[in-house]
């Protein structure tokens, strides 16, 4: 049906690659959202707040499809000024905000279906529902309760249940979940919601910036490198990481082989790095100089506790680069154990140790892997999601 799903969301995350889809399929209602898909208004203190959020390219979308509140990412920023602890309440006061916007517009629009993100979605839904239209939650996160299990939150304990009840209420009114991982479909079902309510459309990624490299013969003295990607922290497994790190360049040292570690992000506060010296903290990386280390290194390294997919996995696995993660990142849908990477248990630095010590002493048969890992990547595409996605949407408002 022309002109049938309006799509909603108060940053961005992927949900300009599913507006951009819809537009292409003729199939757009309206995409509202908190960062400009087009160029905002001409007033002159409205384009200079947008400036501050005009980093992503724009969209090809008509003006009429497309409206803007820019709340959610000026709530993002001013979180950043807070403690942590209220941050959290802020950046998901500005999400409620964006919520209550869309569902005082709904009227404006003649969409079937509305497809909301998560912690931005229960006043759009129930406003929908008031009109008979279909709610459809795409959620980019595992579902709450195992966010729960995998670390402690910074907020109080106040705002953690108002997080967390909206959430339930949201997933209550959706009449399907999309997420964005096997796994992560996989928590929302444990969660308690009927496995015939949820689809797993994975995300994709640009992967014309991140491409394989022709393959040289390696230098006899260059040190095996991992690389880690990501913000490295507790929920991404830094700790273990440098607890493995330590290990590896005690007993290399002994037995004069090398190995280096890149960490290549931002960074918590108060992570004990030691005085391992292979590693290298190289900051947050713009995505040329991304790749280029991708092309540079030997493996990547994500011992997540908590990763509903892990788009650095696909970017690496794009370049050549084989990938060691734990069971706990969405990606390791993408890996074939043994071929393009491995898959570890989560929380076990002992794991971890014996997988990179192992791809050391085997460094051979690790860049043999190289073609199996790029092949890989390449089911996982921004094109690829734009078709699995908009087929589901398809399919899905056919029959409902």
């Amino acid at each position: 049906m022309s002109d049938s799903v309006l799509v909603t969301h108060p940053n961005r995350q992927h949900s300009h690659q599913l507006a951009q889809a819809l537009h292409n399929h003729e199939q757009l209602s309206g995409y509202w959202t908190g960062v400009p898909a087009r160029p905002l208004g001409q007033g002159t203190w409205w384009r200079s707040v947008g400036r501050l959020f005009e980093k992503h390219a724009l969209l090809d979308l008509p003006k009429d499809k497309v409206a803007h509140n820019i709340v959610g990412p000026v709530a993002r920023r001013m979180a950043a000024l807070v403690p942590a602890s209220w941050g959290v309440a802020v950046q998901h006061a500005g999400m409620a905000w964006f919520d209550r916007w869309c569902a005082r517009r709904l009227d404006s629009t003649n969409a079937r279906a509305v497809v909301a993100y998560e912690n931005a979605a229960l006043h759009t839904f129930r406003a929908a529902k008031a009109r008979g239209m279909v709610t459809v939650l795409d959620a980019a996160s595992f579902h709450h309760a195992w966010q729960d299990e995998a670390y402690d939150y910074p907020e109080p304990e106040a705002v953690h249940q108002w997080i967390n009840t909206r959430k339930d209420e949201e997933i209550a009114q959706a009449d399907h979940i999309l997420t964005v991982s096997d796994l992560a479909r996989e928590s929302y079902i444990e969660g308690g919601v009927a496995p015939d309510k949820v689809t797993s459309v994975p995300v994709g990624c640009d992967l014309e910036r991140f491409q394989k490299m022709e393959e040289t013969a390696a230098e006899a003295d260059a040190p095996f490198t991992f690389i880690f990607a990501g913000h490295a922290g507790y929920r991404k497994g830094i700790d273990l990481l440098i607890e493995a790190a330590k290990r590896l360049h005690s007993e290399l040292d002994t037995d004069m082989q090398s190995v280096r570690i890149w960490i290549a992000g931002g960074e918590d506060t108060g992570i004990e790095w030691g005085n391992s010296s292979c590693i290298e903290r190289l900051g947050r990386l713009p995505q040329p100089e991304l790749a280029c280390r991708f092309q540079e290194a030997d493996c990547l390294v994500l011992p997540s506790r908590h990763d509903s997919f892990g788009m650095v996995v696909v970017e690496a696995m794009a370049t050549g680069l084989p990938a060691i993660v734990t069971e706990h990142v969405g990606a390791k849908q993408v890996i074939t154990e043994g071929e393009s990477g491995w898959v570890i248990p989560a929380e076990d630095a002992d794991a971890l140790y014996d997988r990179m010590r192992w791809c050391i002493d085997h460094p051979a048969v690790v860049r043999s892997m190289s073609a199996s890992a790029h092949a890989a990547a390449q089911e996982y595409t921004w094109d690829r999601y734009r078709s699995r996605v908009v087929a589901f949407l398809e399919g899905y408002l056919e029959g409902a």
